[in-house]
């Protein structure tokens, strides 16, 4: 297998280009969590007998807004509720809303 190898410039250019992408994933993960935890939050406070479960509702809706504009379904958004695969779900959505410019996935026609 050959492999052409990689002006250094170019380089330079992919391996940053992967490290925003990457650092803009994280950060949309950690705020959808953050605003998750804040709903909770008020929630608890508002209500003596609140029992909890706001913050699946945020990271659920987060998630079925943004699915179709990167590919998915809006249902496909309760694949987040399923153990393991929903952190790798969560995931890969944050990854595609990071680089929503450039889009790098099939689109979906319905």
């Amino acid at each position: 297998m050959f492999i052409l190898p990689l002006s250094p410039f170019l380089r330079e250019q992919l391996q940053g280009s992967f490290n925003m992408r990457t650092f803009k994933t994280i950060a949309i993960v950690i705020g959808t969590y953050l605003a998750a935890m804040v709903m909770e939050v008020i929630m608890a406070s508002s209500s003596p007998d609140y029992q909890g479960g706001i913050s699946v509702i945020v990271i659920l809706a987060f998630l079925g807004f943004m699915a179709p504009k990167v590919g998915y379904r809006w249902f496909d958004c309760f694949f987040a509720a399923i153990p393991f695969y929903g952190i790798f779900f969560i995931f890969r959505i944050a990854n595609r809303v990071a680089f929503l410019p450039e889009i790098d996935w099939s689109q979906r026609t319905n």
